[in-house]
């Protein structure tokens, strides 16, 4: 078949989806039934008759509807890729056969269409040599102060001081949910820990127990959000029941040379080095990823360019997805839990086709640049991957092949280094 003269039109439908109409010649329809009668006939057993005897008529009687759809499927998939390859289209999805406009029988050429997106043509200039404003990167006291404060916090203990639960204190709760006097499935739970202010729990469930004493049983009425993971219950009132086991209130360190070897640093004076260096890191990391959407913002609006609709919604499938995982550990954000299954799709979407003209376009850059990423650099980017995941190296790779994702810890790279040509070339005021 990869030899056969098939016929292939593109028909333009945009800049990045073609029809492909595609006519398989009658020499190669007739071959292919042929071979597949053949081979049905050597293995074929039809009582009263001997094997490789059957007549072709009841072959073609018995099994001619199966046979017309297993030749059909070789026929477009070898002449699809074929197509493909002549027409020099890279799909950025597997299509779906759109339509088959001929019937497929002996004698007769066989034809069909099928829709392909691709990626956009990108004709990418003028990112080098671009205008930037740097903003400072400086840590100021406030910063520093911050900082040491979530030092302590983390290594804070808690005691019982037998006072009202106020904001930040630890409190072990029981609780039960019920909805129109019936439990709620999955809504109970014994000696839970929450530190009030956190909201790791429900919208309003730690401002209820604000002021709760130890031993004292609260109900309280909460409208459980619309976007709530477990639908039986969203967007429902449903009625709290909540026996307060504990009430502790954090109690900070002291600081000096033992809070400072606690945090493995020889002494005080170590540790607020080690936080200044760390405090510098973050903020000059801050400062260059809003350098860097300053230039996509650019680039975007530079670039005009449609993209492919299956790319939109892959990228899109992939956030909510993220997003649900959030809502079951209750790690959604603030700005999403409100948000209805509609309304959640529609920003996601919004920001997929954001995330997908970056890729897109710092890709384009990446192959006029001819950036090349070497094994080692990939080999750095997994082990410091890995030590973020606490996996070993061997763990992150298989699990990344396996996902299927390791080509974008490649992109990354390529991406990393689009900037820095961007960032050596800029012009700064």
């Amino acid at each position: 078949m990869q030899n056969a003269n098939i016929n292939v039109v593109v028909e333009d439908l945009g800049q990045v989806k073609k029809k492909l109409n595609i006519t398989i010649p009658t020499d190669m329809v007739n071959k292919e039934i042929k071979t597949a009668y053949a081979s049905l006939k050597s293995d074929a057993h039809i009582p009263g008759f001997r094997k490789g005897a059957v007549p072709m008529s009841l072959l073609k009687k018995r099994f001619g509807t199966q046979v017309d759809q297993d030749v059909k499927m070789r026929l477009i998939e070898n002449s699809y890729t074929q197509a493909i390859n002549e027409k020099l289209l890279v799909p950025v999805v597997q299509p779906q056969i759109e339509e088959i406009s001929t019937g497929l029988s002996e004698g007769n050429p066989f034809s069909y269409a099928v829709t392909v997106e691709i990626n956009p043509d990108i004709d990418v200039d003028g990112y080098r040599g671009m205008s930037l404003r740097r903003e400072s990167a400086e840590v100021t006291d406030k910063d520093f102060e911050e900082a040491i404060t979530k030092l302590r916090e983390s290594r804070a203990e808690y005691e019982d001081t037998g006072a009202s639960a106020k904001d930040g204190d630890a409190i072990v709760v029981d609780f039960e949910g019920f909805l129109n006097g019936e439990p709620v499935k999955n809504g109970k739970a014994k000696d839970y820990s929450i530190i009030i202010g956190q909201k790791t729990v429900l919208p309003g469930f730690d401002e209820a127990l604000i002021g709760a004493n130890k031993g004292e049983v609260k109900e309280f009425t909460l409208t459980i959000p619309a976007n709530y993971s477990e639908r039986e219950v969203a967007g429902k009132d449903i009625l709290f029941k909540v026996t307060i086991n504990e009430v502790k209130r954090s109690v900070l360190p002291a600081l000096d040379d033992e809070f400072a070897k606690d945090l493995e640093c020889e002494n005080m004076a170590k540790l607020n080095e080690k936080v200044m260096d760390e405090l510098k890191k973050i903020k000059e990391n801050i400062e260059k990823e809003r350098l860097k959407n300053l230039v996509l913002d650019a680039l975007i609006e530079k670039f005009k360019f449609e993209v492919p609709d299956a790319l939109v919604r892959k990228y899109a499938a992939l956030n909510l997805n993220r997003v649900m995982e959030d809502m079951k550990r209750g790690r959604l954000a603030s700005a999403d839990r409100n948000l209805s299954p509609d309304e959640l799709s529609a920003k996601y979407t919004k920001v997929a086709m954001r995330q997908l003209k970056e890729d897109l376009i710092l890709d384009a850059i990446a192959v006029k640049e001819d950036i090349k990423i070497s094994k080692a650099q990939v080999d750095g980017a997994l082990e410091h991957l890995a030590a973020m995941r606490n996996l070993s190296v061997d763990e992150l790779a298989s699990r990344l092949e396996r996902e299927g994702t390791l080509p974008v810890i490649v992109d990354g790279l390529k991406h990393e280094k689009v900037f820095d040509i961007v960032f050596e070339t800029a012009k700064y005021e």
